[in-house]
C-alpha cells in the first residue's frame, strides 16, 4: 500500500497531465521509449530504432509483447496511439510534444515510420507515451489495457486505486498487488505509515517528518532528483525587465538557509533548470547570498530607498501549499532587508495557476517536474512560448536564446546539442529570469522489512514494480 497525496485525474495515458496520473501511467503502460538514468531517451517497447534521414525515423517493436488483456502488441497499436494525439481525437497536452510530426504509419506488423515536418532532436522523448490498443476510445474513469507491470483491479474514487500484476508482463512485478491509497493530508500520511496501514510514501511526506522516520528505523531512501524549484519573475514588467534588477533580487535571497530550514536539507542548491545528472547539464554560477551587493546593484539601477526605506514593491503569488507559503514568507523577509517590499498573495491552486498563466504577478514560486530533454528550455524561455503557446510564464525574451533553443531542437548530434545548451544555461544564469532554488531530493519512506530499492532521478513510479519485502512477505 502506497499512500499518495492525490488521485489521478485520468486513467488514459494520453490524457491527464497531473503528477498523480503520471504516477499511475508508469505502472499500467509502457511507451516506445522511456527516460534513462542520465535522463536520456532509451528504448522501451521499441527493440531498436533508426534515423533514416533528417526527418524520418524507423522504429521496430519488441516481439512477443502483450497487453494486459492478452492481445499482442503490434505497430498498428502504436500508430493508433500517436495518431489519436496528433488528430486531436484525444484532447491532450501531449499533442504539443508531437507538433513536428507530419505522418506516422505502420510499415509491417512490428515496424513503423515517423516523418517530421522539420528536424526535431527530442522526438524520441516525445514517444514516451503509453501505448494503448488500436481503436481505444478515451475514458478517463476506466484504463484501457496496457503493457505495463500492472493492470487495474478496482478503483474507489477518492480512496484508492488497486492494481494487480499484469499476467503478460515481462518481467513480472515483484509484488503481485499494489494499492495507491489517497491520503490528502500530509500529517495523516505519516500516521498511516506509522500504524502500518500504508507501507510506503514517495515524495509525499513533509520534510520535518523524514528525520523522525529515519530515527525510528524505517527504510528511508534518499536520492538526487531532477525536479527544479524556482522563483519566476515577470520579465516584461518594469523594473523586472532589467537583468541587473532581477540579479540583485536573487542576491538578496539566502537560498542555502531556505533549503536547510524549510526543506531540511532534502535537496541540492540549483544552478539552473537541468540537474547534474542530465547529459546536457552545464555548471553555472548561481547568485550567492550577498545582500550588500544586492543593495548596491539596486542603487546603480536607480532604485534608491524612498519613504520607509522601500525601493520597490512586488506582488508575490503562491499556492496554499504549506511549504510554498513558508518559502514566500522567508523570501519576503530577505527582500525586506534590502528595501524591497513583497506583498504575498496565497491562492487556491486553480486561481493561482490561472493568474500565472495570464501573467498577473511580479514574482511567483513553482516547481518544474519531469525535466529530461534540454528542449525544455525552448518551451520555457523562447519569446514565442508565452502562455497559451508555451510555458514561458515570465515572458522572458532574448533573441540569442531564441536562436539557440531552436537550433538545439533541430540538431541531431548530441555533442553539438550539448554545446548549444551550455551557452543557453550560461546566458540564463547571467540574466536571471528565474531564481534557482533547489533540486529536491527524491525521498521514499517505507516500513521496516521492505527490501532496499532505488528511486530514479525523475521520481517515476515505475520503480515500484521492483519493490518487495525481505523474505517475500510483508510483516504483520
Amino acid at each position: 500500500m502506497v499512500a499518495v497525496e492525490e488521485e489521478p485525474s485520468s486513467m488514459d495515458p494520453r490524457a491527464g497531465s497531473d503528477q498523480a496520473s503520471d504516477r499511475l501511467y508508469r505502472l499500467l503502460y509502457r511507451g516506445l521509449f522511456k527516460t534513462g538514468p542520465r535522463l536520456e531517451a532509451e528504448p522501451d517497447l521499441a527493440a531498436s530504432w533508426e534515423r533514416l534521414d533528417a526527418m524520418r525515423y524507423r522504429v521496430l517493436l519488441r516481439p512477443g509483447v502483450r497487453f494486459s488483456d492478452g492481445r499482442p502488441l503490434t505497430a498498428a497499436d502504436a500508430v493508433f496511439t500517436l495518431r489519436s494525439l496528433l488528430n486531436g481525437s484525444v484532447p491532450s497536452y501531449r499533442r504539443g510534444d508531437l507538433e513536428r510530426v507530419a505522418r506516422v504509419a505502420a510499415t509491417g506488423p512490428l515496424s513503423l515510420e515517423l516523418t517530421l515536418k522539420e528536424p526535431y532532436a527530442p522526438i524520441l522523448h516525445a514517444l514516451d507515451v503509453g501505448v494503448v490498443p488500436e481503436g481505444t476510445s478515451p475514458r478517463p474513469d476506466l484504463p484501457p489495457p496496457g503493457c505495463g507491470p500492472y493492470r487495474l483491479r478496482e478503483r474507489v474514487t477518492g480512496q484508492w486505486v488497486m492494481l494487480e500484476a499484469n499476467p503478460y508482463a515481462d518481467p513480472p512485478p515483484r509484488t503481485p498487488t499494489l494499492a495507491l491509497k489517497v491520503v490528502p493530508d500530509p500529517v495523516v500520511r505519516g500516521l498511516e505509515l506509522r500504524r502500518g496501514s500504508a507501507d510506503l510514501v514517495v515524495n509525499d511526506l513533509p520534510p520535518d517528518s523524514v528525520a523522525y522516520f529515519r530515527r525510528a528505523g524505517y527504510l528511508v531512501v534518499q536520492a538526487p532528483g531532477s525536479n527544479y524549484a524556482y522563483l519566476g519573475f515577470h520579465c516584461g514588467r518594469p523594473p523586472l525587465d532589467r537583468p541587473a534588477v532581477r540579479h540583485a533580487l536573487a542576491l538578496a535571497m539566502n537560498r542555502g538557509a531556505l533549503l536547510r530550514h524549510l526543506y531540511r536539507g532534502l535537496g541540492r542548491e540549483a544552478t539552473g533548470l537541468l540537474c547534474p545528472e542530465n547529459w546536457a547539464f552545464e555548471p553555472a554560477e548561481a547568485a550567492p547570498y550577498d545582500p550588500a551587493r544586492a543593495a548596491a546593484l539596486l542603487d546603480a539601477e536607480g532604485l534608491v530607498p524612498g519613504p520607509g526605506g522601500v525601493r520597490l514593491r512586488l506582488l508575490y503569488k503562491t499556492s496554499q501549499n504549506k511549504i510554498s507559503r513558508l518559502l514566500a514568507a522567508a523570501v519576503q523577509q530577505d527582500l525586506r532587508r534590502v528595501g524591497v517590499e513583497a506583498t504575498l498573495v496565497s491562492l487556491e491552486w486553480g486561481t493561482f495557476y490561472g493568474d500565472i498563466q495570464r501573467g498577473d504577478f511580479d514574482l511567483f514560486g513553482l516547481t518544474w517536474v519531469g525535466l529530461a530533454d534540454p528542449d525544455a528550455f525552448r518551451l520555457r524561455f523562447a519569446s514565442a512560448a508565452a502562455p497559451p503557446a508555451g510555458m514561458n510564464r515570465g515572458r522572458y525574451a532574448n533573441a540569442r536564446v531564441d536562436a539557440l533553443v531552436e537550433a538545439g531542437a533541430r540538431e541531431a548530434d548530441p555533442q553539438k546539442r550539448r554545446e548549444i545548451y551550455a551557452e543557453v544555461q550560461r546566458i540564463l544564469a547571467r540574466e536571471t529570469p528565474y531564481v534557482s532554488l533547489w533540486w529536491p531530493d527524491n525521498v521514499a519512506v517505507g516500513r521496516p522489512g521492505l527490501a532496499p530499492f532505488t528511486v530514479p532521478p525523475d521520481g517515476s513510479f515505475a520503480f515500484l514494480a521492483g519493490v518487495g519485502w525481505n523474505g517475500g512477505a510483508p510483516p504483520p
